[in-house]
């Protein structure tokens, strides 16, 4: 392998030569088995060598990694080869540890006592709430920004906290922000509470203390897209290419059916039935699956894609990476880049910031051909009609019917 990346042979004698030289020649290997390209290849395997002069004789692990990186990047003066990118030394430094079967601490856990609470945090947050990838991220970033600024060291130090405390600071982190990431964040705030006190280390339920943020429910209305604005976003796919037929694929899945992004990037190959013409959804939250009717655009997208563009993989996602790693079931990040990068494309990115644009669109085109709420509901996955009922707003036909004269008037002009 190394042959084939480096012609010259004083520099495959000093990457065997190195400390970790064998662990190197793996490392080769396992990025060309993930589908790097020969430049990302090179610079990634310079990283790990200047890793491994700098690790010596010392074992490799998460924290031998987090001290690299922390402390002797910011002062390195090593000859070079030495690239002191602080992104290009964490991705390939990160699929390191993955090679060697530890898994990379993403969420940058404080080592110790704080950093087993978290983890226990974590466990929590997938067994027993059954929260998905995304939400778990959200949490656990919160909880340990939250330990890291009050300077929680010792389990003693928890005790110290009071309702006043809490106050402050949910006050300080969410000023500037919008009301609904406010209310995000006071919610998240509280559920790491409530964890402290079932696990015995807070005394008291401060829960209570963060405070409740102004965000009224119906105060706004829901932003959509046109049929002539969808039609440019699917057009934007090139699906002469594989990647083409899979961007297709996804933006149906959410132009059609309202899906989010979290359940197309969950959906499994078991999942698609294109004889039936449904989708079989797991909701990780409910603990259940959910049929979904395909409309015919969105079964012959899928089926473009599954026989003409989706790569072999072991994956059972249906959506997959085409590029490094290759194979690897899209993450819900990526089918929200996916969105973005088409809209790009369709000149409609000061419309579309996010994917709920999406799903607002497919329940306002229901609203207008007479479906229900209940019907909306049902297929937008809504637990309450309560969420449901900001559509009603949209309804402009229904709400001429209910609207009152004004005043001095005889009757509402319609």
């Amino acid at each position: 392998m190394l042959e084939d990346l480096f012609r010259c042979t004083r520099v495959r004698r000093r990457i065997r030569s190195n400390p970790i030289g064998p662990i190197l020649e793996r490392y080769v290997e396992y990025l060309v088995g993930r589908g790097h390209l020969p430049r990302t290849l090179r610079q990634y395997i310079y990283v790990v060598e200047h890793f491994g002069r700098w690790l010596g004789r010392r074992p490799l692990d998460r924290a031998m990694v987090q001290r690299f990186i922390r402390r002797h990047l910011p002062v390195c003066r090593c000859r070079m080869p030495a690239f002191r990118n602080l992104e290009w030394n964490r991705a390939a430094l990160n699929r390191l540890l993955e090679m060697v079967g530890m898994v990379p601490d993403r969420v940058g856990f404080p080592r110790g006592l704080v950093g087993n609470l978290l983890r226990r945090y974590q466990e929590s947050l997938v067994t027993a709430r059954g929260l998905t990838s995304l939400s778990v991220h959200k949490h656990l970033v919160l909880a340990r920004d939250m330990v890291t600024d009050l300077c929680v060291r010792r389990t003693g130090q928890f005790g110290a906290w009071t309702p006043e405390l809490i106050v402050r600071y949910v006050t300080k982190k969410a000023r500037g922000h919008k009301p609904s990431t406010g209310k995000g964040f006071a919610t998240r705030t509280r559920s790491f509470l409530r964890f402290l006190l079932q696990e015995g280390w807070i005394c008291r339920d401060l829960s209570a203390a963060v405070p409740t943020f102004a965000h009224w429910r119906l105060a706004t209305l829901p932003e959509t897209l046109q049929k002539e604005d969808l039609i440019r976003l699917t057009l934007a796919a090139d699906v002469r290419t594989p990647v083409g037929l899979r961007d297709r694929a996804v933006l149906l899945c959410m132009s059609e059916l309202g899906l989010r992004v979290s359940d197309v990037a969950g959906l499994e190959l078991d999942g698609v039935d294109l004889t039936a013409r449904v989708l079989r959804l797991r909701c990780h939250k409910k603990r259940k699956t959910t049929v979904v009717p395909m409309s015919g655009k969105l079964a012959g997208a899928l089926e473009a894609y599954l026989r003409h563009g989706r790569l072999a993989s072991g994956a059972r996602g249906v959506f997959v990476m085409h590029r490094a790693p290759i194979g690897r079931p899209l993450s819900p990040m990526n089918i929200r880049d996916i969105v973005l990068r088409l809209a790009d494309r369709a000149g409609l990115r000061h419309r579309i910031s996010g994917t709920h644009i999406l799903r607002h669109s497919v329940a306002s085109r229901m609203l207008g051909v007479g479906a229900s709420l209940k019907q909306i509901a049902d297929l937008l996955g809504h637990q309450s009609i309560d969420t449901t009922m900001i559509y009603a707003k949209v309804d402009l036909t229904a709400l001429s019917q209910v609207a009152l004269p004004w005043p001095g008037t005889k009757e509402v002009q319609r």
